[in-house]
């Protein structure tokens, strides 16, 4: 999953069998989400959830807020450094994410669970969207995203324990059906694309680089800007409590710091 899919550095090159796999896992996923949302166990499941859900309200938004494509796109540019091959896989799913998502939803258009459901049937969080354009879910394939780019990054230097990161971006997920805004074929078909997305980002990454331009001086400029465009375009979200707040809090924090780390780190090198 990140450059390499398992290899030592984000330079090597993916192993065709590791991006073959993860092209099957995204397949896999969207047709799993289109037939449960086919289904009547799409109702079944959520409204379950919503009979049981365990955990206080501030959980569910925290982690759905951890899905917000503004916060992962800052958060994998602070994590990517100045290493142009990281920065180029964390546009390239941005860019495919931002594109396929809407397409998507305007191709397949289905209602959400409040759209069609009684709401006293939910526990709703928050201020879930009730109209249309449910499947897939946006947050779930930025979660997808997330999980596989941080595995992408940390598979330079270590091999990568998925388990972690795959729950992660499940809780994520599953963060979307306990708020309200989603059924769960809506959570699986986004965790599918997301999939899709980060191995296509990386099959586009070998065949035409972005790599050298975005290590340069200009690259960190233009990495910094978007990086403001992401925290003021998170920031004038609505934030439904304390914990949605902490989250954005966090990532807006986490930015500035990595930017001021590479400043200086930049400054030490041509000094």
């Amino acid at each position: 999953m990140a450059p390499g899919w398992g290899s030592e550095r984000a330079d090597a090159g993916a192993r065709p069998a590791g991006l073959r796999a993860a092209v099957w896992w995204g397949i896999l996923g969207l047709a799993l989400g289109g037939a449960l949302h086919a289904s009547a166990w799409d109702r079944t499941l959520l409204l379950a959830l919503h009979q049981v859900r365990p955990g206080p309200d501030a959980l569910w938004l925290g982690l759905t807020q951890l899905g917000d494509s503004a916060l992962v796109g800052l958060v994998l540019l602070a994590l990517a450094g100045a290493d142009g091959v990281r920065r180029a896989l964390v546009l390239k799913t941005w860019l495919l994410g931002a594109l396929l998502s809407p397409l998507f939803k305007a191709l397949i258009n289905t209602p959400r669970p409040l759209a069609v459901l009684d709401p006293s049937l939910l526990q709703a969080i928050g201020h879930p969207p009730s109209g249309f354009h449910a499947m897939p879910s946006g947050h779930s394939l930025a979660a997808a995203v997330l999980a596989g780019v941080l595995g992408l990054f940390w598979a330079q230097r270590r091999p990568v324990r998925w388990a972690p990161l795959v729950l992660l971006a499940l809780a994520i997920g599953l963060s979307r059906c306990a708020v309200g805004a989603h059924w769960p074929g809506d959570v699986l078909a986004g965790l599918g694309l997301g999939t899709l997305v980060v191995a296509l980002a990386q099959a586009w990454e070998q065949r035409r680089p972005w790599a050298r331009p975005l290590a340069s001086r200009r690259g960190d400029a233009a990495v910094l800007v978007l990086q403001i465009v992401l925290a003021v375009a998170l920031w004038r979200q609505p934030q439904e409590g304390w914990a949605m707040t902490l989250v954005s809090a966090s990532a807006v924090l986490l930015a500035l710091v990595c930017a001021l780390q590479r400043s200086l780190l930049r400054e030490r090198t041509h000094g």
